[in-house]
Order: structure tokens, then C-alpha cells, then sequence
């Protein structure tokens, strides 16, 4: 074997090989028991640098797996039932689902719910009514009237930022409604 072989295997394993260089060196490797050996010697040497455990009994691997998976017995799979008993059940099974879903849509969900409520009862003969509260009227006060001359800037102001700026998505009247009112004088 070459130095020019060992240094392109090294290049290999450091990931510095090109694809092609990389597709013939991987061929060889397969077809060479030489440079196979090589390559896993560099692959323990650099698992000792690392320090990584190297156990001399596993370099063999893809060997032994290959012989013990010669030795081993074929297996033939069974055989598949009758394809004509299978799917003349069919047809029998989807009544059976739908006869049980029937069954406990007519007679066990009604008797769940028999009597039970999710809201304590309230006689009907006992009105309740809420406390009687006094109900405080404030002025609305739009402007600072101290400005007359503002009050129509800043409505425009308002309209303008309302149709531009960024709200729920739902144009239209709705965002106007804000603004809709009735001042007496004027």
C-alpha cells in the first residue's frame, strides 16, 4: 500500500477528501481487505487520541455480523389469510359500529344527563332582584372648550388616526363609533 492510499484515507476520516475522491476510495475500501484493516486502524488510533475506549475484540464487527447473518436459518413468513373471508366481514363489522353507536346515542347519553344540571335551581316562585343602587350621571365633557378653535383639528386628528392605525382588522363604521355624539351647542 502507498503512503499517497494511507494519506488519502486520513483524508477520509478528517472529512478533507472531495465527493469523487471520496466515492472511489469508499469502493476500494469495500473491495480491498488491506485497506479495509487501514481504516480501522486509523479509526482506533484516532478513538485512542480522543481517549475514547478501544476494545480490540469489536474492530471485527461488520465480519462477524456478516457470518452469523449467513448462518442463520431463512424464515419464511406465514401465510396470509383467505382474501375472500376478509372482506365479507366487512361489511358485517361496519353494521356492528354503527348499530353500537346507535345503541348509545338512543339510550345511554339521554340517561347521563337525566337530573343533572350545571347551574344550581332557583324556585320559580322566588323573584330575586338586585340591590338597588344610585346611579351617578357624569357630564361628558368632549373638549377642553377653552379652545374652541382646536375642537376640529383634533377631530380630524382622531378620524384620521382611527382609519390608519393598525387595529383589530374590522374596517368599516365600526371604528366611527367612537366619535358619533351630540353636543347642543353647536
Amino acid at each position: 500500500m502507498s503512503d499517497e492510499l494511507r494519506q488519502r484515507i486520513s483524508e477520509l476520516q478528517d472529512g478533507e477528501l472531495d465527493p469523487a475522491g471520496t466515492a472511489r476510495l469508499v469502493d476500494a475500501i469495500a473491495g480491498d481487505p488491506d485497506l479495509r484493516g487501514t481504516w480501522e486502524r486509523y479509526h482506533a488510533i484516532g478513538s485512542a487520541i480522543r481517549g475514547e475506549a478501544v476494545h480490540a475484540s469489536r474492530r471485527p464487527v461488520a465480519d462477524l455480523v456478516r457470518e452469523r447473518v449467513a448462518r442463520e436459518p431463512t424464515v419464511l413468513a406465514p401465510r396470509r389469510g383467505d382474501p375472500k373471508r376478509s372482506t365479507s366481514r366487512r361489511p358485517i363489522a361496519g353494521m356492528a359500529l354503527a348499530a353500537a353507536a346507535a345503541f348509545l346515542a338512543v339510550f345511554v347519553v339521554p340517561g347521563l344527563f337525566d337530573g343533572v344540571s350545571s347551574l344550581p335551581s332557583i324556585p320559580a316562585t322566588a323573584p330575586t332582584f338586585a340591590a338597588q343602587q344610585d346611579v351617578v350621571v357624569i357630564p361628558a365633557k368632549r373638549w377642553d372648550l377653552e379652545h374652541p378653535e382646536l375642537i376640529n383639528k383634533l377631530d380630524l386628528f382622531l378620524v384620521t388616526h382611527q382609519e390608519t392605525a393598525p387595529t383589530t382588522g374590522a374596517k368599516g363604521m365600526l371604528p366611527y363609533a367612537t366619535f358619533v355624539g351630540y353636543e347642543a351647542g353647536r
